[in-house]
C-alpha cells in the first residue's frame, strides 16, 4: 500500500533530520506518540474507528 510506503519514507526522513540537527530520534518519537494519543482522545467514535483501520493497515 502507498500508506505504508509514505509512513516509512516519513520516518526515514525524520531520522535524517534528527541526525542533522543532533536531536535524539527516540525522544522525538515518544513526543509524537503522546501528541497523537492526545489528539485521538478528542475525536468522536467514527473518526476513531477510521484511525484504527488505518493504523491496522499500516502495521
Amino acid at each position: 500500500m502507498k500508506v505504508k510506503e509514505n509512513k516509512t519514507h516519513q520516518i526515514e526522513r525524520l531520522k535524517e533530520i534528527c541526525s542533522i540537527k543532533g536531536t535524539d530520534y527516540k525522544s522525538l518519537e515518544s513526543l509524537l506518540d503522546s501528541v497523537k494519543a492526545k489528539k485521538i482522545k478528542r475525536i468522536n467514535y467514527h473518526q476513531q474507528k477510521i484511525v484504527d483501520v488505518i493504523e491496522k493497515s499500516i502495521r
